[in-house]
């Protein structure tokens, strides 16, 4: 792990000390995105210091379409602090000189994540947009995304066994392999299932960390850019666990994984 952080870190750029210039290329929810320099080097953001709605959650889109309206296809200044456990950059993002992060507080859009963060100006843009019920303090009741991610680990949201499965793989994608071999997931169930706790194991106990959701009786194509568990062409199980329990092992050979072969894991 020391390794991959390493490398990570080298391909950050280094116009400054922890920051950077780039066009933000997409949007995945309140608060995480992607940025790509002028280089064409890609890195996913995590906005530092906020939690918005997770994408399942009440508030989810509405949080994801403000802050695409605010971000996505425009230059951006990413100032970052250090890498999180999914390898994303934890960092403020400002258009000029206007914090995107503590934008998305002040207009009721995201929570001050105080318990990872006490930056005193994120903390006053909450009091301020929960005083003038902006955004979600509008509504009645309100659930914070950590307490919301909680009970849907341990609450009567948990998916049964079988849930959420995969249904196929691409181990050996045509053309280069690193960071384009994929994993299809369904949901059969009728309620969005979040990702987060969610990981994927090879038969080397190597580990990729899956975040996100996937929405109700849906299908979902993770594309594996973080090479920490490459798909082995001459064979490999894959598991597919929800915290610490195993949810499915699905394992192929040599001669199913051919250039752009889709090994089946099942169907919906």
């Amino acid at each position: 792990m020391k390794c991959l952080l390493a490398f990570y870190l080298a391909l950050v750029p280094v116009f400054a000390a922890g920051t950077f210039t780039g066009k933000v290329t997409s949007v995945s929810d309140g608060d995480t995105l992607t940025v790509t320099t002028g280089d064409n080097k890609t890195f996913k953001i995590r906005l530092e210091g906020i939690d918005a709605p997770e994408s399942g959650q009440t508030f989810g889109d509405n949080a994801k379409q403000t802050l695409s309206a605010k971000v996505l296809n425009k230059q951006v200044t990413v100032n970052w602090t250090k890498l999180d456990e999914y390898q994303r950059l934890l960092a403020t993002l400002y258009i000029g000189s206007i914090s995107v992060n503590q934008q998305m507080i002040s207009e009721g859009w995201a929570w001050h994540y105080l318990f990872y963060n006490k930056d005193p100006q994120l903390a006053a843009a909450q009091a301020g947009a929960r005083s003038a019920q902006k955004g979600l303090w509008a509504a009645k009741k309100q659930i914070a995304p950590w307490e919301w991610r909680k009970r849907s680990k341990s609450g009567g949201a948990k998916p049964k066994a079988g849930a959420v499965r995969i249904i196929s793989l691409m181990p050996n994608p045509k053309g280069k392999d690193e960071g384009n071999e994929q994993v299809t997931l369904a949901n059969t169930t009728k309620k969005n299932v979040s990702l987060r706790g969610w990981s994927l194991r090879d038969k080397g106990r190597n580990t990729y960390k899956l975040a996100g959701s996937i929405k109700a009786n849906s299908r979902l194509v993770i594309t594996m850019k973080n090479n920490s568990m490459p798909l082995n062409n001459d064979g490999d199980r894959v598991t597919l666990l929800e915290g610490k329990t195993i949810r499915q092992t699905v394992s192929y050979g040599k001669r199913q994984a051919g250039d752009g072969a889709v090994v089946k894991a099942g169907k919906k």
